[in-house]
């Protein structure tokens, strides 16, 4: 019997992928939540400190983008790679722009004031004791700085937002042409892009840029029909 375990943050839009791309091929696995005082617990499972990380069999996969490749390769049907080595590429682009570009977007704009108390609740919904309420004290101010550190998070909260609604732009004009981003089907780039809307629609500005682009807005839902969310990002809190 297959056997799978998932060890995850749950409010990770990474994991968030991950879980689609299960669902999506049918597979039932068990999580492990990693928890943020103790992370250093599964060392053993990820000498990085990285995660999600995906337990199969006794083999483990680091990296969502890794973890969603040995998925097709070991589960083929239905794939989640496009057909067409064009498509193919194109996906492989999207995906590396969600996950190395778009999520520093939510790395800004999750700790301000607006969306502070729904991203720690998220963060910390499976702590428990003491050190509790002083990482509820200490956790947005050390995302704010990791933001800062990749260059977001030192822009104007008003000029992170025009540039997230170029970004929604694109991708609103670039749907115009077809139901899913990457080909005639669903495929990983829209897992790895709605992955990473997703979290943004948990914020006030991100809500509002989505419900204000129809086809981006369409497109949402369609992926969420296709491959529901799975966690604490089920439903935008803003509408």
């Amino acid at each position: 019997m297959t056997s799978i375990l998932l060890y995850q943050y749950e409010i990770s839009p990474y994991a968030d992928k991950v879980r689609r791309a299960l669902a999506i091929k049918g597979l039932a696995y068990g999580t492990v939540e990693v928890l943020v005082s103790r992370r250093s617990a599964h060392k053993a499972v990820s000498p990085t400190g990285k995660f999600p990380v995906l337990v199969h069999d006794g083999r483990t996969i680091v990296d969502s983008s890794d973890i969603l490749r040995y998925l097709d390769a070991t589960f083929p049907s239905p794939p989640l790679a496009p057909d067409s080595p064009r498509d193919r590429a194109l996906a492989v682009l999207f995906e590396d722009w969600a996950d190395e570009s778009l999520y520093f977007y939510d790395l800004a704009m999750r700790p301000w004031p607006q969306n502070r108390d729904w991203f720690v609740a998220d963060l910390l919904a499976h702590e428990t004791g003491l050190l509790k309420p002083l990482l509820a004290r200490a956790i947005p101010g050390a995302i704010a700085k990791v933001a800062a550190t990749q260059g977001l998070g030192r822009k104007a909260p008003s000029v992170v937002v025009q540039d997230l609604a170029q970004l929604y732009d694109a991708l609103e004009a670039w749907l115009e042409g077809g139901d899913w981003l990457a080909g005639p089907r669903l495929s990983s780039a829209d897992l790895a892009v709605r992955a990473m809307t997703n979290v943004l629609d948990r914020t006030v500005e991100g809500a509002a840029l989505r419900r204000a682009r129809p086809g981006l807005d369409a497109w949402s839902r369609r992926v969420d029909a296709a491959a529901p969310p799975q966690g604490l990002s089920v439903t935008p809190l803003f509408g």
